[in-house]
């Protein structure tokens, strides 16, 4: 799924357009500690977040991770903004929680149809 197209169902704000060749996603990974988004995060995970620092961007750079998630319709200051835009990473601005854009996100990555047996 595009970046574009998880903004529209999150109803999020797209704060830098990155490279359009990295805006596939095919994970998810939320959470705030460094250490471990650089366990979990790859090139086409979406890393849900409240970290605003610029250390994100370069560790960001560090996995070639495409997409930033912030939550809470925080909004980075330009800093943040212009070097997330120098590595072509995808930042966009969730209005709600942590928590409601993990559940609003689920659908989209995981619930697929069973067959029936």
């Amino acid at each position: 799924m595009r970046v574009q197209e998880i903004a529209e169902k999150l109803q999020a704000r797209i704060l830098a357009q990155g490279e359009l060749a990295r805006s596939e996603i095919e994970r998810a990974w939320a959470g705030d500690r460094i250490s471990d988004l650089l366990n979990q995060a790859s090139g086409s995970t979406l890393v849900i977040t409240h970290a605003l620092s610029t250390h994100l961007v370069r560790v960001a750079e560090l996995v070639d991770l495409a997409a930033v998630c912030l939550v809470g319709g925080q909004a980075p200051d330009e800093e943040f903004l212009s070097q997330a835009r120098g590595v072509g990473l995808w930042v966009i601005t969730s209005p709600v929680d942590l928590f409601e854009t993990c559940g609003r996100l689920y659908p989209l990555f995981f619930a697929r149809e069973r067959p029936r047996s």
